[in-house]
């Protein structure tokens, strides 16, 4: 669905709820919710406001309830991210320092030899 395709979805969407949950004709829904596309004022824009903002939050109460549910499997994830990045501190720092093979050894393993 392209933007335009989706805008136009949209109002469709509201123009039909201004005429079925607030009395309005099919003409003035049409028209409010033009002028309120350009930003302009008129007697129902602020409806079309009201209806869209109700719209969204039905919308969003699905994946509200989600992200509610969710929330304590992402604070016990986190727990466990930073027990492990503790855990593996000492061995960053090992690997920092160089500290787990000589100097001249290479995880590539050695130099060829030159004959």
């Amino acid at each position: 669905m392209t933007p335009e395709q989706a805008s136009a979805h949209a109002a469709l969407i509201l123009i039909g709820r201004l005429v079925r949950l607030h009395g309005l004709t099919t003409e003035e829904a049409v028209t409010a919710v033009a002028q309120r596309r350009r930003r302009e004022d008129g007697p129902h824009t602020h409806l079309v406001v009201a209806e869209a903002h109700t719209v969204l939050a039905e919308a969003m109460a699905p994946i509200r309830t989600f992200m509610e549910a969710m929330r304590p499997v992402a604070t016990a994830a986190a727990a466990a991210m930073a027990e492990l990045a503790r855990a593996l501190q000492p061995i960053a720092r090992r690997a920092a320092t160089g500290r787990d093979r000589p100097a001249w050894a290479s995880p590539y393993g050695p130099p060829p030899r030159r004959h």
